[in-house]
């Protein structure tokens, strides 16, 4: 398998062009910049001082120091040309770091070697590589002043104090150099941990989904921190039951998946999962190149053989805790030569595991929530329309947003061989309280409509029993829609409690809005409800929604009725289904809409002559086609209910 090296490792051989890393900190690609303009004033300053040489008594070469002044000048220029242009920061900067230390060289030697107040400018090279550059680099850049500040030893007399001075400035430039670089480092590593640490709770808090979820958690980590990342998730038995990886080659952490899908772990083991879980606590593993600690830390010989062929070095596993609850381990592995983990690399990994664990156990809530949230609303909804001879009937639901809230939207249809009712109802609120006085309103009105009342006496009878009851303040609108058969015909009684009308969609191309809205359910003790009554023909059709229909946009736009009797009316509806795609193409149901929309239609099947005659001439279609396009919408919109019973027909 692929040998991958650590990033950390290598990064603090490999500065160049602003890119992150280095052992214990970070250089921003802003600080690679900033060195490079720092270097060119540094040049300028230097070239300037040259001009102070004239005050000097022991000047050999005045046309030397012209030449060195030129050369700090068009230095400078050169680096803010590669500052405009973003070209190899780190690595120029530390170029220019060496060439300063050659010209302060010359510069020296050509205004009196070892007496010389220009050696004095080491210490600007060295602290500029300080405060930018890797411990390598700056090593070398301390080793070139020194070779440089002792120069004159080798081409000039020097007098019995140049060793003290020596030895002064040479401690002085170190313990400089040291300190600048030590608190830099201190400072980008607090700074890199900070910005790792929010750009990947930003990362975790992308999807509620709870495998996505994992898959982000692994690969958070993945190549900065670690080579291998493993999440594995523990039931209450104390067993292994998912485990997910992710890592710099594809292939490892798919043979990883395998290797525990095959060889399910358990937390009695003794195994370092076993001992993080059981004391809750984090547990490293170094020195896995020996292959006795291998041995030790695997979970059997395939784990050990897996671990081996991916060359596993160090290991750290840390248990994720979230809210009290052991939620399973999260293990990020080194898989490079001499690849451990250092005490700032662990604290980060540490923290990062309390924030992955935190984001899973939000999206597994999230996730039981959206399942109970669906279990409650399938129980407040019908199963499947009941095949009432002679109607054609079709539905539309959408749960608002993603459909993790339950809606207080409901419809139902419920009768017998010679009648039956349509209901449907809009109830205030979301959540649990709004799907208690869901089902109580859903149920009552089937209670009372069977004992034989009229659609007013029922809503009425429905408002006095919400009234009785304490739902909190909480109020409800409600269509209630009786269709009596009579031969061909179908007379229809409706009455509304606060509710938009039904529409009516007449087979020759008449649509009309029907009934008044009337007052709300659960507010007024002697409450407003009329009935209307009028015939439905063959073809015609009726139409119930509730108000998330016609509020889809707002408060940008709503939905008018004029603009819904148009559509209707441009083409009247050869199904139930027909309908409401007519209704619902007129909005756009995105997942930030406000609330549910529920619509529920009825259409008074033709007569057989009429249809067979509608068929001959293609005017209308065959009721095949209907049934297949209300297939075909009900895989849509993915809610609509219909019945299979109603569909074979």
């Amino acid at each position: 398998m692929k040998q991958v090296g650590t990033m950390l490792g290598g990064a603090a051989a490999s500065l160049d062009g602003g890119q992150a890393g280095k052992v214990g900190g970070r250089v921003s690609r802003r600080e690679a910049r900033g060195a490079l303009a720092s270097a060119a004033g540094l040049y300028v300053v230097g070239g300037t001082l040259c001009a102070t040489s004239a005050l000097l008594p022991h000047v050999s070469s005045p046309a030397g120091v012209v030449a060195i002044a030129f050369a700090a000048y068009l230095t400078a220029a050169a680096l803010m040309l590669a500052y405009r242009r973003n070209r190899r920061g780190l690595t120029l900067a530390w170029a220019a770091d060496l060439w300063g230390v050659v010209l302060v060289a010359l510069l020296c030697a050509a205004t009196g070697g070892a007496s010389s107040p220009f050696g004095l400018v080491y210490l600007f090279a060295i602290g500029h590589a300080a405060a930018f550059q890797a411990r390598g680099r700056l090593l070398v850049v301390c080793l070139a002043g020194l070779i440089g500040f002792l120069a004159p030893l080798a081409y000039s007399d020097v007098s019995s104090s140049f060793g003290a001075i020596a030895c002064v400035g040479v401690v002085l430039a170190l313990l400089g150099a040291g300190l600048i670089h030590f608190v830099l480092e201190r400072v980008r590593d607090q700074r890199w941990r900070l910005e790792f640490l929010n750009a990947a709770t930003v990362n975790l808090d992308t999807s509620l989904d709870p495998q996505q979820t994992l898959q982000q958690i692994a690969h958070t980590a993945v190549p900065e921190l670690a080579e291998l990342c493993v999440i594995d998730l523990v039931d209450g038995d104390g067993w292994v039951t998912a485990t997910v990886a992710a890592a710099a080659d594809p292939a490892v952490a798919r043979s990883f998946e395998k290797v525990r899908s095959e060889h399910p772990l358990h937390i009695r083991g003794h195994h370092p999962i076993a001992t993080a879980l059981q004391a809750r606590e984090p547990f490293i593993v170094q020195g896995l190149a020996d292959s006795g600690a291998l041995q030790r830390a695997a979970e059997g010989d395939e784990q050990a053989r897996f671990m081996r062929e991916a060359g596993c070095r160090s290991a750290a596993i840390f248990p994720m805790v979230a809210r009290g609850r052991m939620l399973g381990a999260l293990s990020f592995l080194h898989l490079g030569e001499d690849a451990s983990y250092d005490s700032s690399q662990l604290a980060v990994l540490e923290d990062l595991t309390g924030r992955a664990a935190l984001a899973y156990d939000n999206a597994r809530l999230y996730a039981e929530r959206a399942r109970v949230a669906q279990t409650l609303r399938r129980s407040l909804m019908p199963a499947a329309l009941p095949p009432i001879p002679g109607l054609e009937l079709a539905s539309f639901f959408r749960p608002v947003g993603a459909g993790y809230e339950v809606g207080g939207d409901f419809y139902d249809v419920f009768g017998d061989p010679s009648s039956c009712w349509l209901v449907v109802g809009d109830v205030c609120g979301k959540g649990a309280d709004a799907a208690v006085l869901t089902g109580f309103l859903r149920h009552t009105t089937i209670a009372y409509a069977r004992e034989g009342v009229g659609p007013a006496s029922v809503l009425a009878r429905v408002n006095q029993a919400m009234l009785e009851q304490d739902f909190d303040g909480r109020f409800a609108t409600a269509i209630l829609a009786h269709l009596a058969f009579r031969g061909s015909e179908v007379q229809i009684t409706i009455a509304a409690a606060g509710h938009p009308p039904a529409l009516i969609a007449r087979a020759g191309g008449e649509a009309e809005e029907f009934g008044g809205r009337g007052t709300l359910l659960g507010v007024f003790a002697d409450p407003a409800i009329d009935e209307t009554s009028t015939l439905l023909r063959p073809g015609d059709a009726l139409a119930l929604y509730t108000d998330g229909l016609s509020e889809a946009h707002a408060p940008a736009r709503t939905l008018t009725v004029a603009e819904m009797l148009r559509r209707l009316s441009a083409r009247p509806p050869r199904s139930a289904q027909e309908t409401i795609d007519a209704l619902i193409e007129l909005v756009e149901l995105s997942d930030d809409a406000r609330d549910d929309v529920a619509v529920l239609a009825a259409r008074v099947k033709p007569s057989p002559a009429v249809v067979s005659g509608a068929s001959a001439s293609g005017s209308v279609s065959g009721l095949g086609d209907c049934t297949g396009q209300r297939r075909a919408t009900v895989v849509q919109h993915g809610v609509s209910m219909g019945d299979k019973h109603l569909l074979d027909r």
